[in-house]
């Protein structure tokens, strides 16, 4: 008896544990739905001729990937609570996507991105908010999003979190998109809000930068 009720208890856990890995239709099929239709819509606005396709993960972690075989991007359940528009989601997708693009290239790449993972999550980050931009979404929704979720790395850690990263994403949108900091539509965002309070020092030395880089040109257009 003792022997039927395990094996009855063990058959149990197994099919809970296979089910909370499946799509339920109920549930999740409208994610799964709006998750295609923003992929595609970044693929097609931004002429992408590879192959790429979207999934919808019915796991609690908070996390998205793209496989580096198939060129499957997965967005985990785990992340649906921290999304609240489509700039955020699409956010979370064109960075996938742009790491895609990136493993098409070849095996040589691939390594590459597996040595150097700070550059080429940089590099996805940029790329991400050119595709934003060209799709039609906002490519500060990928700040808000990734201050949401993205840890404060430590020293020797091999991942691009935090406010560094920020900083990287909100300086290339200041020199390449600045029209999206000027008309804001986020400037009352509380997420946006707490971004600016944290990041002061970082932002202060890209305007500094950037203010010294418009003096070097205008000294050498200047007749001496």
């Amino acid at each position: 008896m003792k022997k039927i009720l395990l094996l009855f208890i063990t058959m149990l856990m197994f099919s809970q544990f296979c089910l909370a890995d499946e799509l339920r239709l109920d549930k999740d099929a409208p994610y799964q739905k709006k998750l295609m239709e923003i992929g595609f819509r970044i693929l097609n606005a931004n002429r992408v001729d590879k192959r790429i396709t979207f999934y919808y993960k019915n796991d609690q972690d908070v996390n998205a990937k793209i496989l580096s075989r198939s060129k499957k991007v997965y967005i985990y359940k785990g992340l649906i609570p921290f999304i609240d528009n489509d700039d955020e989601f699409a956010a979370i997708i064109a960075h996938e996507i742009a790491h895609g693009i990136e493993l098409h290239e070849g095996l040589a790449r691939r390594i590459a991105m597996k040595l150097r993972p700070i550059k080429y999550e940089q590099k996805a980050d940029q790329t991400a908010v050119d595709l934003l931009v060209n799709s039609g979404y906002n490519p500060l929704g990928l700040i808000i999003i990734l201050n949401k979720i993205s840890g404060e790395p430590c020293f020797a850690s091999s991942r691009s979190n935090g406010t560094k990263r920020l900083a990287n994403i909100y300086e290339y949108i200041y020199k390449k998109y600045p029209a999206y900091l000027v008309y804001n539509d986020y400037k009352k965002n509380i997420y946006y809000q707490n971004f600016l309070l944290t990041s002061k020092p970082e932002r202060a030395k890209i305007r500094q930068k950037y203010q010294q880089n418009k003096l070097l040109q205008v000294n050498k257009k200047e007749p001496k």
